[in-house]
């Protein structure tokens, strides 16, 4: 009986088994159908695609299903979405013909998805090559610029994926492209400001071999026109005589100079073109307005000739980082010739001090020594020089007093002196004048002028002063013989001792010592 009943039941029960696992095929089917319904053909749905709204780039609609089922669907399509989103700024299809079938996000790089959907896609690049929509193949690295509506454009680096048809062939292209513009754009930047450190490393470089400025202005200067391809770099003055080029390397800029020295020194980097379409570029220093007793404006030109490109921005950063450090090159150079003029001259009177005259001195006997063409007749007459009543002054008018008869007396030895000749204050009250290849009776007559140009000066300290009288001895080089600088002084300030003692206000001959003859040799 047991058998019986289940026997019986079997045939009753196998049918609904079946039916059972039919009923959940079918299911399954209809599910997976929903993947392929697209518009018209038999592409399967993009899961970006919203299931319910018809204007989605597909219209898909989700087959009858229970809500727990359709729920699933569209939280899994959504997830999706967002993921590719998040991922790419431009997810596209096209037909076999490249035109678009499908774009996302809703505005993709500006423009919006519905007016763009049919258009071929190459109506979106900004450049003909490279064409994405005209690949055949597979391809992750590729990067092409875009259009936007702006008038703007976008360089995406796209991924690409070809779609196949039923029958193998192709059907068109699946992409994702991602936004790359801000990084390219940074990474230029990166690599100008390494570029730039890296010709600023070499210019410092070779300015810091150099010990003098002159060769530090003529290394930077020859550093800039190679680094940047110029046809000439210069440094411009607008001084009291119009515009000037005191230091330049490479090509004249005399042709540039009329155009611009019409106008005061530049306050702000200016680039524009010559007279013969030559690109100028003009980088003033910081400070284009000239302080009271300072230097003039100046500025940094450099050009290249016409039909030659213009400077980029990436040259006006390097000419302009480039201009600084010239700059600062110049400043050096001002500031060596200040100290060297300040360890030369005396500060009161500006003439050469002690230590400058003797160097100069010496340096003039040394080279008529060694012309044979003068070493045998060479002249020149040293005049010491002796302010008779300047610790009177002082005592009864003051140190400034004194001061004013030092300068005044300074001032005379300028006006009777030749830019051949040296003038020197030693120290003290105490003056000496080298004059070139002077004999003695030019010599004599000489002091004799200063002795009585001295007693008339006009600006005297004062009425209670005592007269501002000097005394004046005179060495006579003898051509043919060799003596050095301080023999030379020694003699005229013997004389000058003589004149002091014959009454003051006079001058007086020192005699010739016995100085061995020049040699033969020299003297050949």
């Amino acid at each position: 009986m047991t058998g019986r009943a289940v026997a019986a039941r079997t045939p009753r029960t196998m049918p609904r088994r079946r039916r059972g696992v039919n009923a959940r095929r079918g299911r399954r089917d209809r599910v997976d159908k929903a993947s392929f319904i697209s518009r018209g053909d038999s592409r399967p749905m993009s899961p970006l695609d919203d299931p319910v709204s018809p204007s989605s780039g597909h219209g898909a609609s989700l087959p009858a299903a229970g809500p727990d089922l359709q729920r699933a669907l569209l939280e899994s399509r959504q997830r999706w979405r967002d993921f590719a989103s998040l991922a790419a700024d431009l997810l596209f299809e096209t037909d076999a013909e490249g035109r678009l079938t499908f774009l996302a996000p809703e505005a993709p790089l500006g423009w919006l998805a519905a007016a763009l959907l049919g258009r071929p896609g190459r109506d979106l690049l900004a450049a003909p090559e490279p064409d994405p929509f005209a690949r055949r193949a597979a391809a992750g690295t590729l990067r092409a610029w875009f259009r936007r509506p702006d008038g703007g454009s976008a360089c995406l680096h796209l991924a690409l994926a070809p779609l196949a048809d039923a029958a193998g062939r192709f059907a068109g292209l699946r992409g994702a492209g991602r936004d790359v513009t801000q990084e390219m754009a940074e990474s230029a930047a990166q690599a100008a400001a390494l570029r730039r450190a890296e010709v600023l490393q070499h210019l410092v470089s070779r300015v810091r071999r150099e010990v003098l400025a002159p060769r530090m202005l003529t290394a930077t200067l020859d550093s800039l026109r190679t680094a940047l391809g110029c046809d000439g770099a210069a440094v411009l003055a607008w001084g009291e005589a119009g515009l000037t080029a005191p230091h330049r390397e490479g090509a004249d800029p005399s042709p540039f100079l009329a155009t611009l020295g019409g106008r005061p020194g530049p306050r702000a980097p200016a680039f524009r073109s010559g007279p013969g379409g030559e690109a100028l570029a003009l980088i003033p220093r910081a400070q284009a307005a000239p302080a009271p007793g300072g230097e003039p404006p100046q500025a940094l030109l450099a050009w290249r000739g016409a039909g030659r490109p213009g400077f980029d921005a990436d040259d006006r950063h390097l000419l302009v980082a480039m201009a600084d450090m010239l700059f600062v090159v110049l400043g050096n150079q001002a500031l060596q010739q200040r100290l060297e003029q300040q360890a030369r001259t005396d500060a009161l009177t500006g003439l050469l001090n002690r230590g400058a005259f003797l160097d100069d001195l010496a340096r003039r006997l040394g080279r008529q020594a060694l012309d044979p063409a003068r070493a045998g007749k060479a002249l020149g007459a040293l005049i010491f020089l002796d302010l008779d009543n300047l610790k009177p002054i002082n005592d009864r008018m003051g140190h400034e007093a004194g001061d004013a008869a030092l300068v005044a007396i300074a001032g005379l030895l300028r006006e009777m002196t030749r830019p051949i000749d040296l003038a020197a204050r030693l120290g003290g009250d105490e003056f000496a004048l080298w004059l070139e290849d002077m004999d003695a009776e030019r010599a004599a007559a000489r002091a004799a002028a200063l002795c009585a140009a001295a007693a008339g000066l006009a600006n005297r300290p004062g009425r209670r002063a005592p007269p501002l009288t000097v005394s004046i001895g005179c060495a006579i080089r003898r051509p043919g013989a060799v003596e050095a600088p301080e023999s030379l002084i020694a003699r005229a300030d013997a004389a000058m001792y003589d004149a002091k003692r014959g009454g003051r206000n006079r001058w007086a001959l020192a005699t010739e010592p016995e100085i061995p003859a020049l040699p033969r040799r020299l003297a050949s």
